[in-house]
């Protein structure tokens, strides 16, 4: 068996974090929604928690998905040698 080129490695670490953050921020997105009329009996804030989740709760966990992904990719790149310093 062949080894794999360091490029073919890298391209497929990156693909499977790629894919990896946007199926579970699906994952999340149709989690809440599909809950949205039960959660909708707490309440936080005053707010009814499903409305609160959508509304804000989606948001906060697709930004800190970005960040997490960007740093892991980072760290995938170093180790790759492909980094870019700013």
């Amino acid at each position: 068996m062949t080894e794999q080129a360091p490029s073919d490695r890298h391209q497929r670490r990156t693909l499977i974090l790629a894919v990896a953050v946007l199926a579970s921020v699906l994952a999340a997105v149709v989690l809440v929604v599909a809950t949205v009329p039960e959660l909708n009996q707490y309440r936080i804030l005053r707010f009814p928690l499903g409305f609160y989740l959508v509304a804000q709760g989606l948001l906060i966990v697709i930004t800190a998905a970005s960040f997490w992904f960007a740093g892991t990719q980072e760290r995938i790149d170093q180790e790759r040698g492909e980094s870019e310093e700013l």
